[in-house]
């Protein structure tokens, strides 16, 4: 199957769609790689979420459903690395419909995403979308 790569530049506390549902249920993408980065203003560190849903709770929430990967990367004074960057992915999403990237931190933040195209029948479909819904009953 295909990849593909999105990648851009979020301003502080900003939500962005990057794939949006085109109707194409059996469709879908799995994340393979997630990096986010500081964009060189002298940042201590950014990190980001991505969702499935626009109306993620704020922050990174392994307990938010609608989430389905984290990253960050930590910088020390003057713009050198520390080494403390991670990215957590879920192995266990399809993207169908739409996914979107929160920027958690103060400053902006560089991204880029890898996906792997997914055909899908039609019952992992149904069981996709499914999972795409927010379970919680806070909503």
């Amino acid at each position: 199957m295909r990849r593909r790569s999105l990648r851009g530049l979020l301003t502080n506390t900003n939500i962005k769609q990057l794939v949006v549902d085109d109707g194409q249920l059996t469709q879908g993408y799995v994340i393979e790689e997630f990096y986010v980065w500081v964009d060189g203003t002298g940042a201590d560190g950014v990190y980001a979420v991505l969702g499935k849903e626009y109306d993620m709770r704020p922050g990174g929430d392994a307990s938010d459903s609608r989430q389905i990967a984290w990253a960050g990367n930590g910088w020390g004074s003057g713009g050198t690395p520390t080494g403390s960057s991670f990215s957590v992915i879920d192995p266990d999403h399809v993207v169908l419909r739409d996914l979107y990237i929160q920027n958690i931190s103060n400053d902006p933040c560089n991204y880029l995403i890898v996906l792997r195209q997914k055909e899908l029948s039609d019952d992992e479909s149904i069981l996709q979308l499914i999972k795409e819904r927010s379970q919680d009953d806070t909503r």
